[in-house]
């Protein structure tokens, strides 16, 4: 009897992984294959579906965020947002800032605020007639006095919506989306910095379980991220806009 053929190996199909030479963005570099021992995983980084660039052109694109009052836009913050930017800060009470910046409510100062827009994980909410009424970004989380810096897979969210625009569900959907960009950037938790937990913690209980611990300025919270987080980029969560 004749052998039939072998059949012919298919090439096998990975997914790949964000190329380390690419530098770092919101906590993904070449050391998170390192830092990946230290969360009690295998060492290696976890394979990714996009790369960096992918990742933040996902993070960036504009989608539309229904609310009781109207849907709003959210896209990717550009330089010329400044104006728009510090105009909704000049709208923000000392405790909606306090909570925010941790400098005894008062907002920052432009030269801040522009290099803030220039980040890659930053991304503004617009009403219909181009006011800015929120924004949230994703960075590397800022050193505490007297603790040891983050590891390089920890990302820090930075929130503020102006007080009219609270209680609308727009803090709660801005932190998902910035959960699932970091995650696409291969960041395994979500910090954030704050003078009390109340709302901040609230709003990161609906990413994952959360923990907090008290440091000098106020509490820091954290929650760990998983591949389930990316459903909540806004992107493609059912709200493209046009």
């Amino acid at each position: 009897m004749t052998a039939l053929p072998a059949p012919a190996r298919r090439p096998h199909r990975a997914l790949r992984p964000i190329p380390a030479a690419q530098g770092t963005v919101a906590g993904c570099s070449a050391a998170q294959a390192e830092d990946g021992a230290e969360a009690g995983g295998s060492g290696v980084a976890r394979p990714l579906a996009v790369d960096r660039r992918g990742a933040v052109r996902l993070a960036r694109l504009p989608w539309g965020l229904p609310t009781g009052s109207g849907e709003l836009r959210v896209r990717g913050a550009v330089p010329a947002d400044l104006p728009a930017v510090a105009r909704m800060h000049g709208r923000c009470s000392a405790d909606t800032l306090l909570q925010r910046y941790l400098r005894g409510g008062r907002p920052p100062a432009l030269p801040a605020l522009d290099e803030l827009l220039r980040s890659p994980l930053v991304v503004v909410v617009q009403t219909p007639g181009g006011e800015v009424v929120a924004m949230a970004g994703g960075s590397r989380p800022a050193a505490v006095p007297g603790r040891a810096a983050e590891p390089t897979w920890v990302t820090q969210l930075g929130l503020v919506v102006e007080d009219g625009w609270q209680q609308l569900g727009i803090g709660r959907r801005l932190a998902g989306h910035l959960a699932a960009s970091a995650q696409l950037l291969g960041s395994k938790e979500l910090v954030a910095d704050v003078v009390s937990q109340g709302l901040p913690r609230r709003v990161l209980d609906g990413i994952g379980p959360t923990r907090a611990t008290q440091h000098r300025s106020g509490w820091r919270i954290r929650t760990r991220l998983d591949v389930s987080v990316v459903g909540r980029l806004g992107s493609v969560d059912g709200v493209l806009a046009g």
